[in-house]
């Protein structure tokens, strides 16, 4: 029987043991796996009080801050979870932060091994580099991460195509796979017309969310009900009449997918405003909108995850840059017009359940298995 393990950083492991997943789509295929096919393992990020643990946690500090990648081997980085790899066939890291932990692990799998190592990309080129002298090494750390990996699946088309430009090259294991939603779970089963539904709904935590847009449009826009769902400390410290305040994070205790997905069912628009970036940040919030049936208005960024399945006042609604008069405009019209809010209602649900449902995902990522 063929061994998959999969790296998360947290918030997994114990839903899948105890059968209580709700929404499926950020355990990246994982539940799809048919246990009597595969061995299935999961490793999760943990704090280790060992004295090894502690000089890898300054080693990640060092990283963090100088080369500005998302390390944290002191909470993978061991002798137990080397051994649990070196078992494995198919190892999949689920985003950027588990691949750069996972690095010296990656090594040892390299040479001694042949485990099928695959990543998820979903940032990786987009990072700020905080010093410009270390942007070279930021360069070569990433260069060999990709270089440890069989297969490195973007979850935004555009990032790959950044990827391309600093490698100079496309790669053969470079593979383009639309980040899927659970369209199964994502749906209303008590359908709530249109124009019953009173609220504007914005979800997110990601550092690419334009927080202080947001603020300053929900100032301007006292006559329209806001709900934001999100953990940024300047949003939970906000205090404005028309904007009602919601803690959550994925994977949280704050806020269960059950209780946010009849927060979407009530709203009329869900908005995602993000600074520009090559990331497909608001991917799953938008998918997860569309999927339940709530039209999406998003800041149409380089880094959108595929602009060509997606057409501005067809299936999504997009605006060019953040600009609070452009804005404001634009959710007017959209709220009055009912039609309009429909037609892109219908045609959002149509392209995601027929373009990024999981079982898709999962045919894909079978085609990368030995």
């Amino acid at each position: 029987m063929k061994k998959i393990t999969y790296i998360y950083s947290k918030n997994r492991k114990y839903n899948y043991v105890n059968n209580s997943i709700q929404a499926k789509e950020f355990y990246y295929g994982l539940t799809r796996f048919d246990t009597n096919e595969f061995e299935i393992d999961i490793i999760e990020f943990e704090i280790n009080e060992s004295i090894f643990s502690r000089l890898l946690y300054y080693f990640d500090r060092v990283m963090n801050k100088f080369i500005s990648l998302p390390f944290y081997t002191s909470k993978l980085v061991s002798f137990k979870n080397l051994k649990k790899l070196f078992k494995t066939d198919e190892l999949f890291l689920v985003n950027e932060s588990v691949g750069c932990s996972a690095l010296p692990l990656l090594i040892f799998l390299k040479l001694f091994s042949k485990v099928n190592v695959s990543i998820f990309v979903m940032g990786l080129y987009s990072k700020h580099v905080r010093y410009k002298k270390f942007e070279r090494v930021h360069i070569y750390t990433i260069k060999a991460l990709i270089y440890l990996v069989d297969n490195v699946i973007f979850l935004g088309k555009a990032e790959m195509e950044r990827a391309e430009v600093i490698h100079r090259k496309k790669l053969k294991k470079f593979k383009f796979l639309p980040f899927p939603v659970d369209t199964d779970f994502w749906s209303q089963e008590e359908k709530i017309k249109i124009d019953e539904r009173k609220t504007i709904i914005f979800v997110g935590n990601d550092s690419k969310r334009d927080y202080q847009f947001l603020i300053n449009l929900a100032t301007n826009m006292q006559d329209y009900n806001f709900t934001f769902v999100s953990s940024n400390s300047s949003l939970l410290n906000l205090d404005l009449p028309n904007v009602k305040i919601l803690k959550g994070f994925w994977g949280g205790e704050y806020l269960s997918d059950l209780e946010l997905k009849e927060l979407y069912s009530k709203a009329r628009l869900s908005i995602i405003p993000l600074k520009e970036s090559y990331q497909p940040s608001g991917q799953s919030v938008a998918q997860q909108s569309m999927s339940v049936g709530v039209p999406v208005l998003i800041t149409k960024t380089r880094g959108f995850w595929n602009k060509e399945d997606f057409k501005d006042s067809f299936n999504i609604f997009f605006m060019k840059d953040n600009n609070i008069k452009n804005w404001t405009a634009k959710i007017s019209t959209i709220y009055s017009d009912h039609t309009l809010l429909k037609d892109v209602t219908k045609n959002a649900k149509k392209t995601i359940t027929n373009n990024y449902d999981l079982d898709s995902f999962y045919n894909e990522l079978l085609n990368l298995t030995r």
